[in-house]
């Protein structure tokens, strides 16, 4: 058992003294080449990977199809302030009424208000057995 333990620890201290060892050297590298030419073969990199994937989300024909509408947009004459004015308020509201429903609506809410104050209030009493019976009973279906 300790030859087993001695073993173990020379092969960990033989691991470490290889690993700390300078790697070997690497092959001469050629002469380097000049900033244009490494942007030259950049340029034919990203031009080869650009022109070799497909479009497949479409952009080029979106953006040509926004390319013409752009153009199609800029012969339209441009509102004046009075066109502006007037399209704000055709679209907020239609001849005065609100856009929630107008006078109809109102006069309808005022009538339910009018209804239900009529309406006599009922007074429940929870905590008596008969009212818990009633509840009980509107509960079920």
């Amino acid at each position: 058992m300790n030859k087993l333990l001695v073993a173990l620890i020379a092969g960990g201290f033989v691991t470490v003294a290889a690993a700390q060892t300078a790697a070997p050297a690497a092959a001469p590298a050629a002469a380097p080449a000049t900033k244009a030419e490494m942007n030259k073969e950049k340029a034919k990199a990203v031009e080869s990977v650009t022109t070799k994937e497909a479009d497949t989300s479409g952009t080029r024909a979106m953006a040509a199809e926004q390319k013409a509408n752009t153009a199609a947009s800029k012969k339209v004459a441009k509102p004046t302030t009075a066109q502006k004015k007037s399209d704000a308020v055709a679209a907020t509201a239609k001849g005065g009424e609100s856009s929630t429903g107008g006078p109809a609506t109102a006069a309808e809410a005022k009538a339910n208000t009018a209804v239900s104050k009529q309406l006599p209030k009922e007074k429940v009493n929870l905590g008596t057995p008969a009212a818990e019976k009633e509840m009980a009973k509107k509960a079920t279906p």
